[in-house]
């Protein structure tokens, strides 16, 4: 197959071997904001966002596509159906540390942190009786990809009640019950932490609207790492200021970088970080396991 192989992959020399080996001429095209020269020419593409730079309809010939982003927000989804081009995403490679800051922020939050490091810049030495335990939380999950398995795993040991809502029912050893997404209405006054880690798409866009989130539990706290989509900012930022939320985490925003206006920076109980959860020294070896076993199938 010839294989255009773009520069999110961040593909070494042993990698680009370890693909040829498995029969494919490889092209690689480092930076993705370069249109391609002859797309027509590709059977298959390893890419991220190369569809805003390039236009989908010139890869005439493409049937295998990897993208190395867990989410599909940057990818023709009508385009691939239709020409049953066969779509695979990074398949759980950025899951482990985005789990593991879901449980941080969770308990940043829960040990109101924030508040304590400014408590330390200040020279104050003050007590603070109001700190949370995570065990016996009633925590919702929205969605349980590769993503949401590995919060469950994480949050079990705790002793959280851990309840998922999923487009598909499950059965998990780290999972108290499963409820189909239209359950949310009903389930997200209970909830004293809920956890987004559903994808972003017509469907699912602004999930968390006005309504949503003015019924969510009083001192409820937020966590989103998926899509800054899912969440209607306004109406998040009225939650924090003047309740139900007592606290958000944020990685991911509607417009990222986040605009320096925005009142997220100015709230007290909001931690923020720059789409940065998915962070780890071993993403590129999970990785590159995704890319070897896809194109192998």
């Amino acid at each position: 197959m010839k294989l255009l192989v773009t520069g999110s992959l961040g593909a070494t020399p042993e990698d680009l071997e370890a693909i040829r080996a498995l029969g494919h001429e490889v092209t690689l095209h480092p930076d993705e904001r370069i249109p391609v020269e002859h797309p027509e020419a590709f059977e298959g593409a390893i890419c991220n966002s190369i569809f805003h730079y390039t236009t989908h309809e010139g890869f005439t010939g493409l049937k295998h596509l990897q993208i190395t982003s867990a989410g599909y927000d940057r990818v023709p989804l009508d385009w691939v159906k239709e020409k049953g081009i066969r779509l695979f995403n990074a398949g759980g490679a950025y899951a482990p540390p985005m789990a593991e800051w879901t449980v941080m922020r969770i308990l940043e939050l829960l040990k109101h942190v924030p508040q304590g490091f400014r408590n330390q810049l200040a020279g104050a030495y003050k007590k603070d009786r109001n700190w949370q335990e995570l065990g016996e939380k009633s925590v919702l999950l929205l969605g349980f990809g590769a993503y949401g398995r590995e919060i469950a795993k994480r949050l079990k040991p705790f002793g959280a009640h851990l309840t998922v809502l999923n487009r598909t029912v499950r059965q998990d050893p780290h999972v108290d019950a499963f409820y189909p997404l239209e359950k949310l209405p009903e389930l997200l006054p209970q909830a004293d932490i809920l956890i987004l880690a559903i994808g972003h798409s017509p469907e699912t866009h602004h999930i968390l609207n006005e309504k949503a989130l003015q019924s969510m539990k009083p001192g409820s706290l937020l966590i989103n790492a998926a899509r800054g989509g899912l969440i209607d900012e306004p109406a998040l930022i009225n939650a924090l200021q003047k309740g139900p939320l007592a606290g958000a985490a944020l990685d991911v925003f509607e417009t990222e970088p986040l605009p320096a206006d925005s009142p997220l920076w100015q709230l007290d109980n909001v931690l923020l970080s720059p789409h940065n959860s998915f962070s780890g020294e071993w993403n590129h070896k999970r990785m590159m396991e995704v890319v070897l076993r896809n194109l192998q199938s």
